[in-house]
């Protein structure tokens, strides 16, 4: 035998160890795989399983506002976030027909707190109607649940004698609006506003003779 048969000789066991282990380099590679396939399948069985439907917006409910079954869709939520911080919607029944105790926004979760059975206006509430000229209301508008200051303009008798008018004759009162119109082709719109009935009489002026409305920061 020549040497260089003798050197493929002693080199052909190298080569089928070094085939060997590639082949079971891939056995092992494809056996983790196939693990992890399995792991990753199950997780999002799991996952998959431990969701919960809940309520979500379908469109916007204004404060004050009854909520119908079309303002509502199923979202599937984890049950730890869902049973947190949303609605099931197994729970559907018991917030149809209650009120919107915020502007809903499509899309948001809806939270055991933003509805109530509070209807608007409650006991010994009202909602007047106010005409706003323009320039007597915000550039912005106004949207419900907004807290507004009303100063109803002067009657021409207190005008002229130069007196200041008082809440209940038709000074200055606290009011939050329900709904505003949309602009008419001259600019003015109408508000409804919600007022206690205490304020009534000044009220009862601003829708009679005109007002000024101003916006008020949170909290009031």
């Amino acid at each position: 035998m020549s040497t260089a048969d003798t050197a493929v000789s002693a080199e052909e066991p190298v080569r089928q160890r070094r085939v060997t282990r590639r082949r079971a380099g891939v056995w092992v590679t494809a056996a983790v795989l196939v693990a992890a396939g399995v792991g990753g399948n199950a997780a999002l069985i799991h996952a998959i399983a431990d969701r919960e439907p809940v309520l979500v917006l379908a469109r916007e409910v204004p404060w004050g506002r009854p909520i119908t079954s079309e303002d509502l869709q199923p979202v599937a939520l984890s049950r730890e976030v869902g049973g947190r911080y949303a609605i099931p919607d197994s729970a559907r029944s018991q917030v149809v027909g209650r009120v919107a105790a915020e502007n809903l926004h499509a899309g948001q979760l809806l939270e055991p707190g933003d509805a109530t059975r509070q209807v608007v206006p409650g006991p010994g509430q009202r909602v007047v109607g106010v005409r706003l000229e323009p320039g007597r209301y915000p550039a912005r508008g106004l949207a419900a649940n907004d807290p507004v200051a009303v100063h109803p303009a002067p009657d021409s008798s207190t005008a002229s004698a130069g007196e200041q008018p008082s809440a209940a004759a038709g000074g200055e009162f606290l009011a939050r609006v329900v709904r505003a119109s949309a602009p008419a082709p001259d600019g003015a719109i109408t508000a409804d506003l919600l007022i206690p009935e205490s304020t009534a009489p000044a009220a009862v002026s601003a829708a009679v003779q005109g007002a000024q409305v101003s916006l008020l920061g949170p909290g009031k």
